[in-house]
């Protein structure tokens, strides 16, 4: 073939392939310019006192303020919210640090901590049943109120331990016991429970707690718990402070009334009452 046939072929290629890319070259460029001016139409400016407030958060995003996470928490403090002990994971003291930032006076808080309300462990209870199924405490709940031998007990398979993010809960002896200098009373180990044992007390505030749920009449709690209420009505009746009442055959002790003289302690014939120095032995 020719040479001057080649090189008309060849430039007649260059220019097939030229033209499509030139085509393809300028879109993106026009693409590229609008995309930017869109950017610059619909971006959102930056709060400055949004990501300061922002900063002084724990980051955990349980959900225990009450927004769906700590940015949420954080724009509305910035946007003029008022409450800032919102925030129980950031400890006692972050009420005063956001006060700095946003310009306001406030003090600090004492976050509750979490009780579970059961001493019934292995060697106090026993088991009604062997349980095969799902190791979860709802799926056992759902079966004749789960395996042991108390119904209103702890089952101990760890639906709030899963819950816990904070790595504060462990199984001890059979049921699950917190430790109160890990909580960050986010409460999302008190739905977890099925048996709605975890209850929220003040952590500075430690008086003597009926750690049971227990509503049977006394013989019968005698029977499948040793360290369960028995409705003696003891404690209620030694109370200088008629902090103590019966509900349904249950010894409840108002902590707000509780002066911790321990003559109920003293009189518990089964020690369902634990004194504040006992409620956390496990640590």
């Amino acid at each position: 073939m020719p040479i001057n046939i080649l090189i008309v072929l060849s430039s007649f290629s260059f220019r097939e392939i030229l033209i499509p890319v030139a085509i393809l070259g300028g879109i993106a460029l026009v693409m590229g310019l609008l995309i930017a001016l869109i950017s610059r139409l619909f971006s959102v400016k930056t709060d400055e006192l949004q990501v300061e407030v922002m900063s002084a958060l724990p980051q955990a995003n349980c959900g225990a303020c009450g927004f769906t996470g700590c940015e949420g928490y954080a724009k509305w403090l910035a946007s003029g919210g008022q409450d800032m002990g919102k925030c129980p994971v950031g400890g006692p003291s972050l009420p005063i640090t956001l006060g700095k930032i946003l310009g306001v006076e406030a003090q600090a808080s004492q976050p509750p901590v979490a009780h579970v309300m059961c001493k019934g462990t292995n060697e106090n209870t026993s088991k009604r049943y062997e349980y095969t199924g799902t190791k979860t405490c709802a799926s056992a709940h759902a079966v004749f109120s789960g395996p042991n031998s108390c119904t209103y007990g702890c089952i101990g398979f760890g639906d709030c331990v899963e819950a816990c993010q904070f790595d504060a809960i462990d199984i001890v002896g059979g049921i699950a016991v917190i430790n109160e200098l890990k909580c960050k009373s986010c409460e999302k180990c008190v739905p977890a429970c099925p048996k709605k044992l975890i209850f929220m007390i003040p952590k500075d505030h430690k008086t003597y707690k009926v750690e049971c749920r227990n509503h049977w009449p006394g013989g019968e709690t005698r029977k499948h718990c040793k360290v369960g209420c028995i409705a003696c009505q003891r404690c209620v009746k030694v109370c200088p402070t008629l902090a103590i009442h019966m509900d349904n055959n249950l010894a409840v002790i108002d902590p707000e009334k509780c002066i911790n003289c321990g003559k109920c302690f003293e009189v518990c014939p089964t020690k369902s009452i634990s004194t504040p120095e006992n409620i956390y032995m496990h640590l």
